[in-house]
């Protein structure tokens, strides 16, 4: 019986603790932010493909595709003040990324949530980008294949600049359908 009030009192404590990080979590991703300042501005590089990110003079969208951002990131790389700026001026704004799949998984931040873990290229490792989607999309989301091609659309929500978290509003897969010949006319009898 002396025992049992211990294993009582840690079961206790792992559920408050449990409830804190459930708490901040929906809170994180529930929460709107006021917007930001127009991040700066870094032109495509010759092997970097146009913006597919919306319209630029739009306040609330961005023209910074996926490896700009991290493009951008790294030219400010040791100026740890300025990649902050720059990924708090990206907070709100509506991007419109292209990049590969690495995995989908059930979000571990909340459970009515699934994490789609993107690249901007095909097998890199080190560069993610986080796609949180509504339970609505769970089963196209699962049917995803690793290494897909797939166009996201979404808001900025980030404070981790290594790995840029997006709220997902569309998820559209660039895998061209099989193409299909029309069925051979029947001989004339």
């Amino acid at each position: 019986m002396a025992g049992l009030f211990p294993r009582f009192k840690e079961a206790v404590f792992s559920l408050i603790v449990w409830a804190i990080v459930a708490a901040g979590g929906w809170l994180y991703f529930n929460t709107g932010h006021k917007p930001p300042s127009t991040p700066p501005h870094t032109p495509n590089s010759p092997s970097t493909p146009p913006s597919t990110a919306g319209t630029p003079s739009s306040p609330s969208s961005t023209d910074i595709d996926f490896r700009g951002y991290f493009a951008t990131f790294d030219q400010l790389a040791g100026r740890v003040s300025d990649q902050e700026q720059f990924v708090n001026g990206m907070k709100g704004k509506k991007i419109r990324w292209r990049g590969y799949v690495a995995y989908v998984r059930n979000s571990d931040v909340s459970r009515t949530k699934i994490a789609l873990a993107i690249t901007p290229t095909p097998g890199d490792e080190a560069r993610l980008a986080l796609v949180y989607f509504g339970e609505d999309m769970r089963v196209r989301l699962f049917a995803l294949r690793e290494k897909e091609p797939v166009e996201v659309t979404g808001t900025f929500n980030s404070d981790a600049s290594h790995t840029p978290y997006i709220q997902g509003d569309s998820l559209q897969s660039l895998t061209s359908a099989p193409t299909t010949s029309p069925a051979p006319a029947a001989a004339a009898r």
